[in-house]
């Protein structure tokens, strides 16, 4: 009688999967420790997060989520388009849509020259409701613009350097129009960032009672 000495082996094949299984979990614990904890939420067990600069990130996402926290948009709506209308007594626009003035509006077109690395702020004084459209562009090159208001004499109601801005670019022209939403000073402040003079011709037309300079000088 032969006696067959081949013998099938056990198999392991489930210690081993068990095995890799373990092998995948403690190799995904360490990254977590080391890469993500320091990077998506400041926390650094093992003190290698600080030494790579991942703390740095998490810092940084957190000045930003705080900059865009204190960032509001304010918007109004436009009256939306009834259902049913009676021609006979149609609705009243007010304001801001619509303002009866006393005064007749002014107009002003001004050339403001500024030296290279020269800034300088031109304001309308407005009351709340009053309306303004406005062009101005640049004869060479591109200026640094912020396009804002305060309140002016009734700073006193609002809260310490208040202010809202309109628009923030660099560009060679713009144009527009605001209607105030407070009394106050409403303009555009103006930085040459040329290595050369400029000219801005500014042309003002609306309800103000004055729009002069506020001042100027070299940055």
């Amino acid at each position: 009688m032969t006696k067959n000495n081949n013998h099938t082996p056990p198999n392991n094949s489930n210690g081993l999967d068990f095995k890799k299984v373990i092998g995948v979990f403690l190799l995904a614990l360490v990254i977590t420790i080391i890469f993500v904890l320091p990077a998506e939420y400041g926390v650094d067990p093992s003190g290698i997060g600080g030494k790579l600069g991942l703390l740095e990130l998490t810092e940084e996402t957190e000045k930003q989520t705080d900059q865009a926290i204190k960032i509001t948009l304010i918007e109004g709506k436009f009256p939306a388009i009834p259902e049913i209308f009676d021609s006979w007594e149609p609705d009243i626009l007010g304001m801001p849509f619509s303002k009866t003035n006393n005064a007749a509006f002014n107009s002003n077109e001004l050339i403001i020259k500024l030296g290279s690395g020269e800034q300088v702020e031109y304001k309308a004084l407005m009351q709340q409701g009053d309306a303004i459209v406005y062009s101005w562009f640049v004869n060479k090159g591109i200026v640094y613009t912020d396009f804002h208001a305060d309140p002016g004499e009734s700073a006193d109601l609002y809260p310490d350097d208040y202010f809202i801005r309109y628009r923030e670019s660099e560009t060679a022209s713009s144009d527009g129009s605001i209607v105030a939403p407070f009394s106050g000073n409403h303009g555009w402040y103006w930085l040459n960032i040329e290595e050369h003079p400029i000219e801005i011709t500014l042309k003002v037309a609306g309800f103000y009672s004055e729009i002069k300079e506020l001042g100027r000088s070299f940055q």
